[in-house]
């Protein structure tokens, strides 16, 4: 639930207060990312239904995908890590996908003591598939851009990706609000962190 911008909710249905920071420099287009990421879960979530995936299917697929793409391996325990899932929960989303032909099991070369996850090229052609209208959409706006909006976009948007994980590691510690971050402030202001947007992981 999002509460008025400038504003932070009250419980028991008191008035709303002025957030602490609303006077901050680019605290409206917190507002801006919060809108953005939650069409993009919402896209996700009506795509995945049409493939028959669960929500944490989608998300630990995502996991498994990046990890692949960046060379590293990934097990069950860094996707229950990830995702906060308790280890039978992990167990039985990764069997759904493997059931459904997106991941394999396989020896980690690297310890041959540990299993890694791997995603299939089925995985990665029903990825494109489901996320083909959001990319061309998107697409369409970025190329509207010019050299200079992208290269901040390219910039920014993984030290925002960054400063939300931060958030995300704070909150789950229980720690007080990072005033100094972009995404407490979002939490701050919006009553909740700005979900990041699913489906980068699985366009292609």
């Amino acid at each position: 639930m999002q509460a008025d911008e400038g504003t932070t909710s009250t419980p028991g249905g008191a008035p709303p207060e002025p957030s602490a920071h609303r006077d901050r420099r680019g605290f409206d287009v917190l507002f801006l990312l919060q809108h953005f990421s939650t069409e993009a879960e919402r896209y996700a979530d009506q795509v995945r239904r049409r493939y028959g995936l669960a929500h944490k299917d989608v998300h630990a697929l995502n996991e498994v995908m990046q990890a692949n793409r960046e060379g590293r391996p990934v097990r069950a325990g860094d996707i229950a890590r990830r995702l906060v899932l308790s280890g039978s929960a992990t167990t039985t989303v990764i069997k759904r996908l493997v059931s459904a032909g997106h991941i394999v099991r396989s020896i980690d070369p690297r310890d041959r003591r540990e299993v890694s996850l791997r995603a299939t090229e089925h995985a990665y052609r029903a990825g494109r598939e489901m996320f083909a209208p959001m990319t061309e959409e998107v697409l369409a706006v970025l190329e509207d851009c010019g050299d200079d909006e992208i290269e901040v976009l390219r910039r920014r948007l993984p030290q925002l990706t960054d400063a939300v994980r931060r958030a995300g590691r704070r909150a789950a510690e229980g720690g007080p609000p990072a005033a100094s971050t972009a995404a407490t402030a979002a939490a701050a202001a919006a009553g909740t962190a700005p979900p990041a947007p699913g489906p980068s992981a699985a366009t292609g």
